[in-house]
């Protein structure tokens, strides 16, 4: 056979090798398999791992928290593919939950691609036991309710971090600025036990308060505008708190920013002394230069950029503004002048108005310009005016204090007005009167009437002239032809409050004695709506709705016993006049005699505006007097009675306060004429009465506690031979302190028993004259106030100051809401100028506490 040449590749002893070659190769890859398999976890950042699909999960170190929590609260899950940002976002959200100390999140990758997501935690520790040691000024029970982590808890840093600052504070408020707290660590990680070390330190005083770097304005200024204080015994608590003398950093930044210095820079210090008893608070001041206005450039801002105005011109803008050229640059002028544009754009119904400013620098002089961009926006004209959240009151109620009328230009300066005349009616808990958006089946420009007074009222702080009077000015005219009117309703939302109280209480005081109480109160009562089940009227839906107010009260007493009912209808018959009933049977127990009087005055008055008001009066009431001591007064035995009386006569009064309780700013002022005509032979008689009340804010903290000044004169005089004792005018108690009740008056001649001597008792006079002032300062907030006054006045026969007196002293106020907007009052006078038969009190006190 012919020879072929022979493959060396298929030779049996190639094949052996060959063979051998594979299974050396299968081996290898198995071994590199299980050495890919059984690899260290790689770092979640490793760019191998991106975008491959994820095959499990797994959690280690889960012993207390249950393995569901944390995947309730984790968005990575199998099957998505991986990504190490949204691991990440999965780690943070699981340390928020404050269950663990650490955790780490790992990547293995598996043979198949896919990655092993692993999550490994260290548990928080337990928190076994919470102990506060170290602590004598604050109780335990005080401390822990600061300390937000509880027993049973997992420990949590940042709870566990409040809980300290908490501490802190609570230390600071009572003056130990240096109060340090400390967390027990080896105690928590061996025990469970947290356990807060205090160390109290001593309390710091501020002794002293200095100023540097004010070269134009003085220390004594600068002190009234901060709320520091040096400690002075019984008045002021000197504290040293830090977050006070940040706001008085701010406060001084204002105050000096007010009065033109727009570069100046302020910052504290404070020094403490080396027993760490005493502080110092330095305020450090870079006062920088005085800068004055150069010019006032007003420009119109549309939607899309620059727009000529059309209401005002900038002429008549410029007679707003408080600022001119010339002028010293200050804040609060500025802001003055921007209140004073923007209410005028209100007065002509440009709700949307908006007035911003910004400062321009000009060169090296310290001088500024001012730019005025005003947004005016369309007209507006009431729509609906809605009103929603009145379950129970009725409509009438809210709608009658809303001077918003329908088709007329929305005058938009009563959306405040309107809001706070619902809120002073205290039926509701929320008011929100808002101007809804346009109709959109109005939008053409509309003929529509000015609203009252907008044609004719100049802006505040301008005179009714062509600069500021648009119907005084032909161009004003035209330009207001060209503006858009837009018809907008105008929703009022109200939330509901419990307006009917029934109260018991006690009272107490100098002047009536020891008395309880029980009241039944309605604010918001309807005569008319009377119940038609015995359930409507448990439950509180009947004789509510109308606005009207009712009171019925009964107060035993030692001295005074009283049964009161009072009525008013702010709106009769839905006008501006108001009706009130008052009648009462009160009986009064003087020391020598009692006093049994009943009564039933009515009054109808009527608002003018909104600090005037008018009124009649009218009534009838019948007294008697009896129970006489032999010593008792001869002339007030000679009044006995019973006597009956009619009454008429009219007032005016004024008011201007800025708060019905507790005001600081405005005055008060009453003017009266009252006719007595008596059914038995009493000679009738005339009461004129004018009393005035002035109050100032003397200083004012960035918190709104106010130390305020009252200033108040009262005058009377009675026309008339015949006066009975008991409607003659007394002083004395409350009303003149220092002196005991009603006996700053003419004294009886003579005793009922002629073998007794004359009594020093007092019988009245047919004039009173009242000067008294009164300064109050907040010791703790609102809640604790101290008190220094000057009273002084006179009661005589005929129309004069002789026998006048004066009185000096102190006091404290204590304002605790729940028991009523009345203070609880302590005072301490002492008489200056007193007649030899006067009869003194140096302490005196009113207060009345309900159960």
């Amino acid at each position: 056979m012919p020879y072929e040449p022979r493959d060396p590749h298929h030779s049996p002893r190639h094949r052996s090798a060959l063979r051998r070659g594979l299974a050396a190769a299968v081996i290898a890859g198995a071994i590199c398999g299980t050495a890919l398999a059984q690899s260290p976890a790689s770092s979640i950042d490793d760019e191998q791992l991106a975008d491959r699909p994820i095959a499990r999960l797994v959690f280690k170190g889960l012993e207390r928290v249950p393995e569901r929590e944390v995947l309730n609260n984790i968005r990575v899950a199998a099957g998505q593919p991986f990504d190490p940002k949204s691991v990440r976002n999965d780690v943070a959200t699981l340390y928020r939950l404050g269950q663990f100390g650490t955790i780490q999140a790992s990547a293995t990758v598996l043979p198949d691609g896919s990655v092993e997501l692993t999550y490994t935690f260290a548990e928080q520790p337990i928190v076994k036991d919470l102990q506060v040691v170290g602590n004598k000024l604050i109780s335990d029970q005080e401390l822990r309710k600061s300390i937000p982590l509880y027993a049973g808890g997992p420990r949590d840093d940042f709870l566990l971090e409040q809980a300290v600052a908490r501490i802190k504070d609570l230390y600071k408020k009572r003056g130990h600025y240096l109060a340090e707290v400390t967390v027990d660590e080896s105690r928590l990680k061996d025990t469970g036990i947290l356990i807060l070390r205090i160390v109290e330190g001593p309390r710091v005083k501020v002794k002293e308060i200095d100023f540097t770097g004010n070269d134009s304005i003085t220390a004594k200024e600068l002190g009234g505008e901060i709320r520091t204080r040096t400690a002075v015994p019984l008045f002021a608590k000197g504290e040293l708190d830090e977050e006070i003398l940040v706001d008085d950093v701010a406060a001084l930044d204002k105050y000096y920013k007010d009065r033109g210095f727009v570069d100046v820079r302020v910052d504290r210090r404070v020094e403490i002394s080396a027993d760490s008893k005493e502080a110092k608070a330095v305020f450090v001041v870079s006062e920088g230069r005085r800068y004055r206005l150069r010019s006032v450039v007003v420009e119109g801002v549309g939607a899309e950029g620059p727009k000529p105005l059309v209401v005002f011109s900038n002429d008549q803008i410029n007679d707003l503004l408080y600022i001119h050229p010339g002028d010293i640059y200050s804040r609060l002028k500025l802001d003055k002048s921007i209140a004073s544009v923007r209410d005028s754009y209100l007065l002509l119904g440009h709700v949307d108005v908006d007035v911003t400013d910004r400062t321009v620098r000009v060169g090296e002089q310290p001088e500024v310009d001012l730019l005025l961009s005003v947004r005016e926006g369309p007209r507006t004209v009431a729509g609906l005016v809605n009103i929603q959240g009145n379950f129970l009151t009725k409509d009438k109620v809210v709608r009658r204090l809303v001077r918003m009328q329908p088709g007329r230009v929305l005058d938009g300066r009563e959306i405040e007005r309107s809001t706070e005349r619902v809120r002073a009616t205290q039926l509701f808990n929320d008011v929100r009167v808002t101007v809804q958006r346009p109709r959109a089946e109005d939008q053409d420009a509309l003929d529509v009437e000015p609203a009252a007074g907008a044609a004719s009222t100049p802006a505040p702080g301008a005179q009714a002239t062509a600069a500021t009077d648009p119907a005084a000015d032909p161009a004003a005219q035209a330009r207001l032809a060209l503006v858009r009117s837009e018809v907008r309703d105008v929703l009022i939302e109200v939330k509901e409050r419990n307006t009917g109280s029934v109260n018991f209480g006690v009272g107490l005081g100098t002047d009536s004695g020891v008395f309880g109480e029980f009241s039944v109160n309605q604010r918001n009562f309807d005569i008319a709506d009377t119940p038609e089940t015995l359930d409507e009227l448990i439950a509180g839906r009947a004789f509510r709705g109308a606005g009207q107010q009712f009171s019925m009260s009964i107060a035993p007493g030692n001295e005074v016993s009283t049964l009161s009912f009072d009525l008013l209808e702010p709106h009769l018959f839905e006008s501006d006049y108001a009706l009130r009933g008052s009648p009462a049977y009160r009986i009064r127990l003087y020391p020598d005699y009692q006093e049994t009087r009943a009564t039933v005055p009515v009054t109808l008055s009527r608002k003018l505006g909104d600090f005037w008001t008018v009124g009649l009066t009218g009534g009838y009431q019948w007294v008697e007097l009896g129970e006489f001591d032999p010593d008792a007064a001869i002339e007030v035995y000679e009044d006995r009675g019973p006597s009956s009386f009619l009454s008429g006569g009219f007032f005016v009064k004024r008011t201007d306060v800025d708060r019905q309780m507790r005001p600081s700013r405005g005055s008060n002022s009453e003017f009266s004429v009252t006719q007595f005509q008596s059914f038995e032979d009493i000679d009738p008689f005339t009461v004129l009465r004018a009393g005035y009340t002035q109050f100032f804010t003397v200083t004012e903290d960035l918190l709104g506690n106010r130390t305020t000044l009252k200033v108040n004169t009262d005058a009377a005089y009675i026309v008339g031979d015949d006066v009975p004792t008991y409607e003659r005018l007394y002083l004395g108690g409350r009303n003149f302190r220092g002196f005991e009740f009603r006996t700053v008056s003419p004294k009886s001649r003579g005793a009922i028993d002629p073998t007794l001597p004359a009594p020093n008792d007092p019988i009245g006079g047919n004039w009173l004259f009242f000067a008294g002032a009164q300064l109050e300062h907040p010791l703790v907030k609102d809640a604790f106030s101290g008190v220094m006054f000057v009273d002084s006045g006179t009661v005589t026969e005929e129309v004069s100051l002789d026998q006048y007196r004066l009185s000096v002293g102190f006091g404290v106020r204590l304002y605790i809401p729940a028991f009523g907007p009345a203070p609880l009052a302590f005072d301490f006078a002492v008489p200056l100028l007193k007649e030899d038969t006067d009869e003194t009190q140096v302490f005196s006190f009113s207060a009345e506490i309900p159960f």
